[in-house]
């Protein structure tokens, strides 16, 4: 089954989809101090699902939850979460409302960010679409449950779809397959 659901999000390159986890967090983190704070690489990679929940701690997601279902896959060209929404936690399924009452729980959930361009020391990611059952959410039912996700989490833009997280001014992100790749020229400021 997973190997179909790769295959149908187009991402046969990449290795298997990482987990969120809290031990991601850490992981995560060695990465970005070791290539952007303490300067000991000149670049690294971080496996999706540790950058993910990475993210989450950053958005403010805590305690992160030790049994998040949501898979991760990375590629060149966007960050896909999916899984079910009985896997999402208790919070995160409030926010979808009447949405999660119009389907089963085990009903199939995806959503697709990519990290679009952006001036020095800020990586943008933005959610592009989220979709439930293979079918993708009506942009206007998609914009109000995200404009309450903006209003919960700061550090999300007031629409919740965009992300701006300072990097170094030197500094690089990119999506490889599998990973986010970060990398710091060297010039510190």
């Amino acid at each position: 089954m997973k190997a179909l659901l790769i295959l149908s999000l187009g991402l046969l390159q990449a290795p298997p989809p990482g987990r969120i986890t809290p031990a991601g967090v850490a992981r995560a983190q060695a990465v970005v101090d070791s290539v952007f704070l303490d300067r000991t690489a000149p670049a690294g990679r971080v496996e999706g699902g540790d950058w993910a929940a990475y993210m989450m701690v950053r958005l403010g997601v805590t305690p992160l939850p030790d049994s998040v279902g949501i898979r991760v896959a990375v590629d060149s060209q966007r960050i896909v979460f999916f899984g079910r929404i009985q896997d999402l936690p208790a919070e995160a399924r409030a926010m979808l409302g009447p949405l999660s009452a119009l389907v089963d729980s085990s009903t199939a959930l995806t959503a697709d960010v990519v990290l679009l361009p952006s001036s020095r020391g800020i990586a943008h990611f933005q959610l592009r679409g989220v979709s439930v059952g293979g079918f993708p959410v009506p942009d206007i039912m998609l914009r109000s449950m995200l404009l309450e996700i903006g209003e919960r989490y700061p550090a999300l833009t007031k629409t919740g779809r965009d992300l701006f997280v300072q990097i170094p001014e030197d500094g690089h992100v990119a999506l490889v397959t599998g990973a986010i790749r970060l990398r710091a020229d060297g010039k510190q400021h």
